[in-house]
Formats: structure tokens, C-alpha cells, sequence
């Protein structure tokens, strides 16, 4: 299979390229100039998928015949990869946007190849940091995933394959038993079917949200994150989340971080763009607090919006975590 996916104008790689290549030893991706490979299973066998940025295209190639309902699929894939499913310029567009913006014009969301992906991502990250998510992740790539013997990578596992490893193999690898267990729990029910991931793709935000913390050990900022790099709803925020809290923090000059009621008001400002909104703030983390010789902003004592604006703007599904799953506040997984 070799595909061209044309990429818009003013395409910014370099963000892409970081997310896939955030993780340097990395079992299952490997980032090279402007090259990523990744095995992906088709028909549960792996396959090579290789993407080259050049210019204003993406050259997209696979290492084995497939079928076009296949090479579809694959194409999908790598689209997804390349955050191609959110066009930004109605957010950038959006009159809240100007603030934000700034000089990362065309800033997208490059998602995970698949939806169970990135919800073994967010399971997996719960309290922890990038770095050890990172480790842990490798480790169950390392115990279920299919070798791709040509490329030395190893293709991310599936729900059943997940679903197969014992947690006593996890927990020996330094994960948790309740991370064991929600890990193999999450993954033997979309295994089953319950939730069927490809059936919620379709539906808005709230009703994946429900389906999503109706499962053990998922609360609201994990199911929000699956929807933002797993599912590329175009309108979520995972509130609670610590990057997002600073980055509100700092762009509306607070003396303290938000609340997660003031963060999904503040985040309301934003709708229905609301995705786009939370990856320009985890990226605004990154640009220097205040440059010197310049004047900072005076300290902000005061919700960012009122009391009853607050109890209004939240969302039934985003009213308070699900049982069990309130310490997923305050967590962050992206750079």
C-alpha cells in the first residue's frame, strides 16, 4: 500500500512528530527525522505503517498487501495520527481564541492510531507521571503485544490480548493491583463489546462520557481524555487535569490555580472548541511565565466566572467523579 495525504497549508510537524516520539524507547512507535513507523494489527496480524512528512504532503506505506477495505482502515489510521480529523481554523476563528493562540497558528491534535489506544493510555496514566506511564505502557506492549519481526517493533495489543495478560504479570512489571485490574477489566469489556468503541465514535460527548465512567476505574478525566486523543471529539476538556488548571491559571493571571468547577466554567468560554482550547493551554506550558523586563499581570482573587455561572455551566456527566475514581483529578498525562 503506498498512499499521499495532502497536508494543509502552514501543516506544523513538529508537534506531531513530538507526541509519537514521546516516548524514546518506545516498543510499539519509533520517530526518525520526519518519519514515524508503527505496527498496526490488521486482521490480527502486524503491519508495518510508515509515515514520511515531506513539504505539504505525508507519504503513507505499508509493508503488506491489504485488502481496500483494509488500506482504508490503514488510512484512517495515519490521518488520525497526523491530527487531520480537527481542522483548527474555526477555533482560531473563535473570538476567545485570540488570547490563546498566539503564535501556535495551526496547532491540530494528533490522536492515538486507535480509540483503545488511548484509553489504555489514560487507565494507565492515572496519578502518575509521563515518564513512568511511558515505562508501565512498555511493559504491556512487551507482554501482549504481536511482534513485527522486520521492523523490531511490536504492535500495541488489542482488547483481547490485554484482556488475557494476568494482573500478577503487571503488578510484577510495577504496576499496581488496582491498575492491573482496571487495566484487564477495561479491556475484557470492550472485548465483549460493553462499550462497543466503534459504535460510540458517532455519538456526542456526554454519551460516551457515561459509557466511559460507567466502567471501573474510569472517572471523568480519563473518560475525557479518551475522547480528546482517542475518540477526536472536537468540543471535551479534561477538567481536573493539572496542566490545564496552570495553563488557565496563567492565562487569566489567577493568584491560584482554578477549581475544577471554575476550570469547566473558564472552558466554557471555548465551547464548542473546547478540545483545541486544552491542547493550546497543556502547550502554552511551555512558553516562559512572564519574559523579563516586562510587567506581570495583577494577581486575580476572584472565580474567573461567578458562583451560580459555575454551578450552571457543569455538565450532569461532569458533575463529580465516579465512585472511586475522584483521586484522577489533578493529573496530566500530555506534554
Amino acid at each position: 500500500m503506498q498512499r499521499t495525504i495532502s497536508l494543509p497549508p502552514g501543516y506544523r510537524a513538529a508537534e506531531i512528530l513530538a507526541y509519537h516520539g514521546r516516548d524514546p524507547a518506545s516498543l510499539s512507535e519509533r520517530v526518525t527525522g520526519k518519519r514515524i513507523e508503527k505496527p498496526v494489527l490488521v486482521g490480527g496480524e502486524p503491519v508495518l505503517l510508515t509515515i514520511d512528512i515531506a513539504g505539504d504532503v505525508a507519504r503513507v506505506t505499508v509493508d503488506h498487501p491489504l485488502s481496500e477495505a483494509e488500506e482504508h482502515a490503514v488510512e484512517t489510521m495515519a490521518r488520525r495520527m497526523l491530527g487531520l480529523v480537527i481542522d483548527p481554523a474555526a477555533f482560531e476563528a473563535h473570538p476567545a481564541a485570540s488570547a490563546l493562540v498566539g503564535a501556535r497558528s495551526g496547532l491540530r491534535i494528533p490522536l492515538t492510531a486507535t480509540v483503545f489506544e488511548a484509553l489504555c493510555w489514560a487507565v494507565i496514566g492515572q496519578q502518575i507521571n509521563l515518564t513512568f506511564a511511558a515505562a508501565l505502557r512498555r511493559e504491556m506492549v512487551d507482554l501482549a503485544g504481536i511482534r513485527h519481526a522486520p521492523s523490531g517493533l511490536v504492535a500495541h495489543p488489542g482488547p483481547a490480548e490485554v484482556a488475557a495478560i494476568d494482573p500478577v504479570g503487571l503488578t510484577a512489571r510495577r504496576y499496581s493491583r488496582a491498575k492491573a485490574r482496571y487495566l484487564t477489566g477495561v479491556a475484557a469489556a470492550v472485548a465483549a463489546g460493553e462499550p462497543d468503541l466503534d459504535a460510540l465514535a458517532g455519538m456526542d460527548a456526554g454519551t460516551i462520557e457515561a459509557a466511559l465512567v460507567a466502567l471501573p476505574g474510569i472517572g471523568p478525566w480519563t473518560a475525557r481524555y479518551v475522547l480528546l486523543r482517542g475518540f477526536g471529539h472536537a468540543d471535551t476538556a479534561p477538567i481536573g487535569d493539572s496542566g490545564l488548571a496552570t495553563g488557565l491559571h496563567r492565562l487569566h493571571g489567577l493568584d491560584r490555580r482554578p477549581t475544577p468547577p471554575e476550570q469547566e466554567a473558564a472552558m466554557l468560554a471555548f465551547a464548542p472548541h473546547r478540545s483545541l482550547a486544552t491542547v493550546h493551554l497543556w502547550a502554552s506550558l511551555a512558553d516562559q511565565a512572564t519574559p523579563s523586563g516586562t510587567k506581570s499581570r495583577k494577581p486575580v482573587t476572584r472565580s474567573i466566572l461567578p458562583s451560580e455561572t459555575v454551578a450552571k455551566s457543569v455538565p450532569p456527566a461532569s458533575a463529580g467523579p465516579s465512585p472511586g475514581a475522584s483521586s484522577q483529578l489533578k493529573r496530566k498525562l500530555d506534554p
